[in-house]
């Protein structure tokens, strides 16, 4: 101590405190300079470029990294369970990752220089967003602005809680859990439903084609949104909602398939009701009335007429059949009508009254669908009568081979639906309809070669109910709705209790809770549910969140050791003069 000057020997109180270590700042020993001042749109700009490259290192080396970390993992596990059995297990010496992201970003350092660390907030989000980007290019579904937002979100979520924790054990692990749950949680709250399979969104797009509305469960094909759909249609309030849905709906079908089968204005002008359709026993009667009448105007003043080509087809689908049978399993009707064809067109001086033509064409066509187990025997005898069907056409002008072709083609769908229109209720089943269209023509019907083959499939694929053995799926829905309701009841109950009594708190809550089961059925909340902003399963979006910890944990881990090991050797001591 001084004599003449003690006062030099302790530190000015009114002095400002020296500056110490950067407890953020990565170190390389010994007391770090202060910053120098950068400016935010610099530092976001190369705080990009750091980023990503520690991204691509961080991908590269990751497979390194998890073989170390997960002996580390094994090892642990293994000394535990030696210590419960009692035996002595030597632990394994934690080393470098072998061709880790450690390695591979000084690698790649070698070449490029440092990266970059950003010194400002928006610099390390931006460095953070750049880091994850590499896990985007990993093979999974999701377009480019799936995979963008799957990037983003958990960047900042990650980083933001990396900030709150900074420089604290608990860093790493809340950046993990930030990273991993905020990707998923995001994505799932924009588009609620994965991407429907190909078959669906072809089906779907058949039935909005022809008008019928779907809900956003038979759009998505989305099971737990059919399942709340489901549940809501049988909670108080948004039942009736349900039912008016359900009757437009299956009105709708109704009509595309009344449409296919008959001609609007006929039926029309056989007294139906504008916009009766089937299953109405008026549209079945007046509908097949105007196709017989229309057989009767073509074929009144058109005879078929014999031709080279006629016979050609005729000994064609014989010999078809004769070449996909044996001898014993053949039958004879195949050669007995040919033959029954053919002398009818002798006796008549090569020519075929249209009534004629029109029963021996039924009398095919329900022989066809008779021959359940004689899948060989059906094809001939609809080849017999598709040349039937094309000796008729040549011999028509244009426009009325035109008319006989739809002609034949209605006759041909009212066939097919009437087993459907015969069980129906007060609407068609697309069940039943598929059936019935299906009968008789497998093949057909698999390649959808009929007019109402691809109508009747889709809407037995898509507005097939939910069933109602679902007890666990409805109790579950049912709990859910709960949820927002209990809080609204309780919200709604203190507001009205605070403006107007407890009887009005009582009605608040007890109006509120089937809010949710409502807005699920309302039009906002279809189209919320039923949206594809960002179509991508859930298989995808956890994916590439784990890999963008995979590619990015190293890297942090290191950087908060660094940083808790600067702060532990520099931290001022308070017994010491500053």
């Amino acid at each position: 101590m001084s004599e003449e000057r003690p006062w030099e020997d302790y530190p000015d109180p009114l002095a400002p405190p020296k500056k110490q270590g950067n407890l953020s700042a990565l170190v390389t020993g010994g007391p770090l300079p202060d910053p120098e001042p950068v400016g935010y749109g610099e530092d976001v700009v190369k705080g990009l470029g750091g980023g990503l490259g520690r991204g691509v290192a961080g991908l590269v080396g990751a497979p390194g990294d998890l073989a170390e970390y997960g002996a580390r993992g094994i090892d642990w596990a293994t000394r535990k369970m030696g210590g419960i059995l009692g035996v002595d297990v030597k632990p394994r010496e934690a080393q470098a990752p072998t061709y880790g992201s450690a390695a591979a970003k000084e690698n790649i350092e070698s070449v490029t220089g440092k990266f970059y660390e950003p010194k400002t907030i928006p610099g390390q989000f931006a460095s953070t967003i750049a880091e994850f980007a590499p896990a985007a290019a990993i093979p999974g579904g999701g377009g480019v602005a799936a995979r963008v937002f799957n990037t983003v979100v958990p960047a900042v979520a990650s980083e933001t809680a990396g900030q709150l924790t900074k420089g604290t054990a608990a860093e790493p692990y809340v950046r993990a859990i930030a990273g991993i749950t905020s990707g998923p949680a995001a994505a799932k709250l924009v588009t609620p439903a994965a991407p429907a399979s190909a078959a669906r969104q072809a089906a779907v797009a058949t039935l909005e084609r022809e008008g019928v509305p779907l809900t956003a469960g038979q759009r998505t094909g989305s099971k737990p949104i059919q399942w709340m759909e489901a549940t809501a249609a049988d909670m108080p309030f948004s039942s009736g909602r349900a039912a008016a849905m359900n009757a437009e709906q299956a009105a709708a079908f109704d009509r595309a398939v009344t449409r296919r089968v008959f001609d609007p204005a006929q039926l029309e002008a056989r007294g139906v009701p504008p916009g009766t359709s089937l299953p109405d026993p008026r549209v079945v009667q007046a509908g097949r009335q105007s196709l017989s009448d229309e057989y009767t105007r073509l074929s009144r003043n058109n005879q078929l007429r014999s031709d080279p080509q006629l016979h050609s087809d005729l000994i064609a689908a014989e010999t078809s059949y004769a070449r996909n049978t044996l001898p014993s399993q053949r039958s004879g009707d195949v050669e007995r009508i040919r033959n029954d064809i053919v002398d009818q067109l002798v006796a008549n001086q090569g020519r075929m009254p249209g009534d004629v033509y029109q029963a021996n064409r039924s009398r095919l066509g329900t022989l066809a669908q008779s021959q359940g187990n004689d899948p060989y025997l059906a094809n001939a005898l609809r080849d017999m009568r598709g040349a039937l069907d094309r000796a008729m056409q040549r011999g028509l002008s244009p426009a009325e081979a035109e008319a006989w072709v739809r002609n034949n083609q209605r006759w041909a769908n009212m066939r097919q639906t009437e087993g459907a229109v015969a069980k129906a209720g007060e609407n068609i089943s697309p069940l039943a309809l598929a059936q019935g269209a299906r009968s008789g023509r497998v093949g057909q019907y698999a390649a959808r070669s009929g007019d109402l083959d691809e109508l009747s499939h889709a809407g037995s694929l898509v507005l097939k109910p939910v069933p109602q053995s679902g007890t666990a799926p409805r109790l579950g829905w049912q709990q859910m709705f709960n949820i927002p309701s209990l809080i609204a009841g309780g919200v709604g109950g203190g507001i009205g209790t605070a403006i107007g009594g407890p009887l009005l708190g009582g009605a608040a809550a007890a109006a509120t809770p089937f809010v949710a089961s409502r807005l699920a059925l309302s039009r906002p909340g279809q189209a919320y549910l039923g949206n594809q902003l960002l179509p991508q399963n859930m298989r995808d979006i956890v994916t590439q969140a784990l890999t963008q910890q995979a590619i990015t944990q190293p890297s942090i881990v290191r950087r908060n050791q660094a940083e808790r090991d600067y702060y532990e050797k520099h931290r001022p001591n308070p017994l010491e003069p500053q």
